[in-house]
């Protein structure tokens, strides 16, 4: 699958970013918000687009709208910090990152079209 991360957190990115690589996916690990904005609004596809809880809030929902309208069968994942926790963004599919890598690549092999 094509892949799109967002995280403002390098470390995190680049951890997830490898972690899918090794899966066999093709990744593209975003850390501003003016790249994933643009990302989202380019006419490039991406399968799954991966938002995680330390993206800016109001960025992820643009992004989520820019998505529906421009790539409505990008299935989008929200990375929740916690168990519980309530994010403002909505999303096809929610996972607690705290779970790891194979929760992750297990929820992608289910939203895989």
């Amino acid at each position: 699958m094509k892949i799109l991360s967002l995280s403002t957190d390098q470390e995190l990115s680049q951890l997830r970013k490898t972690v899918l690589e090794a899966a066999g996916h093709e990744v593209i690990a975003l850390t501003s918000d003016k790249e994933a904005v643009k990302a989202a609004s380019a006419p490039e596809h991406f399968d799954v687009v991966l938002v995680c809880h330390r993206f800016p809030s109001a960025t992820a929902r643009q992004i989520v709208r820019l998505l529906r309208q421009s790539h409505p069968d990008t299935r989008i994942i929200y990375i929740v910090h916690v168990y519980g926790e309530w994010p403002e963004v909505e999303a096809d599919r929610y996972i607690v990152g705290a779970d790891g890598p194979d929760a992750m690549i297990r929820v992608l092999e289910e939203v895989q079209v």
